[in-house]
């Protein structure tokens, strides 16, 4: 008897088993062989399928801070990928930003512009790092990109050198782009700089962060 069972249920088994392989067999058939490899060779040679591109930009920004507005200026250079994500470097440099425009600060000489005004009162800084963005419609006349410069960046008495200080800088940004003929295109946007670290004569991360609105401009292999 239970000789018997054991045979029955190896058979069941069995019969389970060749029906599954034999519904397998009829899905592979109902997919057309040509579309079947079509789809291999695509997945085994996917690299050569992606697009790849480079541009570099040129950025203005009116910067805010919790004294008033300066003036900064910057550039981007990325690798871009399927004509929507970017990858590569960027800075910002300050052109115009007196003491008092940061901290609010305006007693003494801080209340003349920052270009008579002496040099302790004419704080300069820089910034830089990677960075990425993600262009959405990019292949549209009107298209978005939403993007990030993070890194390193230093404010003191110069650029390089003398007293000053270094802070950690994060900076997401959206840029509204027209795309014009001959592989460029001018945007219009925003972008907010998150430090930390910043303290140089009563300066500080309070004072520095602050949003920017921006133009930039693109050109290259879009």
């Amino acid at each position: 008897m239970y000789e018997k069972r054991r045979i029955l249920l190896l058979l069941c088994f069995f019969i389970t088993l060749a029906a599954a392989y034999a519904r397998a067999k009829e899905g592979e058939k109902e997919t057309p062989v040509h579309e079947q490899r079509g789809a291999d060779l695509y997945m085994l040679n996917y690299n050569k399928f992606i697009q790849y591109g480079f541009y570099p930009s040129a950025i203005g920004q009116a910067a805010h801070f919790s004294g008033g507005w300066g003036v900064l200026f910057g550039q981007r250079a990325a690798l871009l990928v399927d004509h929507i994500f970017a990858i590569g470097a960027g800075y910002e440099v300050s052109l115009y930003a007196s003491r008092g425009r940061i901290d609010g600060d305006r007693t003494g000489p801080e209340r003349y512009t920052s270009y008579i005004a002496p040099p302790a009162s004419r704080p300069k800084f820089l910034y830089g790092g990677g960075y990425i963005a993600y262009h959405i419609f990019s292949e549209k006349i009107v298209n978005f990109s939403l993007g990030a410069l993070a890194g390193w960046g230093r404010l003191g008495q110069d650029y390089a050198a003398g007293h000053g200080s270094t802070f950690f800088i994060l900076e997401p940004e959206l840029y509204l782009f027209v795309n014009l003929p001959r592989y460029a295109r001018i945007g219009v946007g925003t972008s907010y700089r998150i430090s930390w670290g910043v303290n140089y004569r009563g300066i500080t991360d309070r004072d520095f962060r602050g949003f920017s609105l921006g133009l930039q401009i693109q050109a290259g292999f879009l």
